[in-house]
């Protein structure tokens, strides 16, 4: 149970850092994937039965210390193994779009000539005039002093011209609005659920709707 407890609280922890506004895919797969690498050293420490992370657990282990006999971690290490591979499975998906991502966090580090362009295929086909754009972006000497000195992802894509890089700010936008717009929608009815509760079923659709806007747009 204690090494439940200490499991569930991680995965919670997780879940929490996924949630909020202002939230973008760059900040989801980044918390995805160093969860994974957390996993990893887990595991590892359980296999020296080193419980700083399994703080329920240390306490197992120091009352069982107490009566002269010793934890054994190996159970928990086989049973922690099935996470990473639940973990890999759900979001493979994400790795696919690493070099996107790495793309809308920092255009001016992407290396068009060796690595070609890094957006998914799925995001834009026009290879060719995203990876020109790009040559131009990163010489761009006034768009990237600006990135250097904003501390907002939003707020420097907002400044890059649509006019001279329109393919660039089009996949910038649609890598943006990827987990926002799952959030909005969450939000959306999870706020209605708990304004239309049974207790206020006489509600109209156009109290619903008033209620609904004043609440998301606050």
């Amino acid at each position: 149970m204690s090494f439940c407890t200490d499991v569930v609280h991680h995965l919670a922890t997780l879940n929490m850092s996924l949630q909020g506004k202002n939230k973008f895919k760059n900040n989801l797969v980044q918390d995805i994937f160093s969860f994974q690498n957390k996993l990893k050293l887990f595991q590892r420490d359980l296999r020296t039965n080193n419980l700083n992370h399994f703080p329920y657990l240390k306490k197992i282990e120091d009352y069982l210390v107490g009566i002269a006999t010793k934890l054994n971690c190996e159970d928990y290490v086989q049973k922690l193994e099935c996470l990473p591979t639940h973990f890999e499975d759900r979001f493979k998906n994400l790795k696919l779009l690493k070099p996107s991502i790495a793309f809308l966090e920092n255009p001016f580090v992407i290396n068009v000539i060796e690595n070609g362009c890094p957006i998914l295929k799925s995001i834009s086909m026009d290879t060719a005039t995203l990876e020109i754009e790009l040559l131009e972006l990163l010489e761009d000497e006034g768009l990237k002093q600006f990135k250097y000195s904003c501390h907002s992802l939003l707020e420097f894509w907002k400044h890059v011209p649509v006019i001279k890089y329109p393919k660039i700010t089009l996949c910038a936008q649609k890598l943006i609005s990827i987990f926002g717009t799952i959030y909005s929608c969450e939000s959306l009815y999870s706020t209605m659920k708990m304004i239309k509760s049974k207790h206020r079923s006489t509600l109209t659709d156009d109290h619903l709707t008033e209620l609904l806007r004043t609440a998301l747009t606050t």
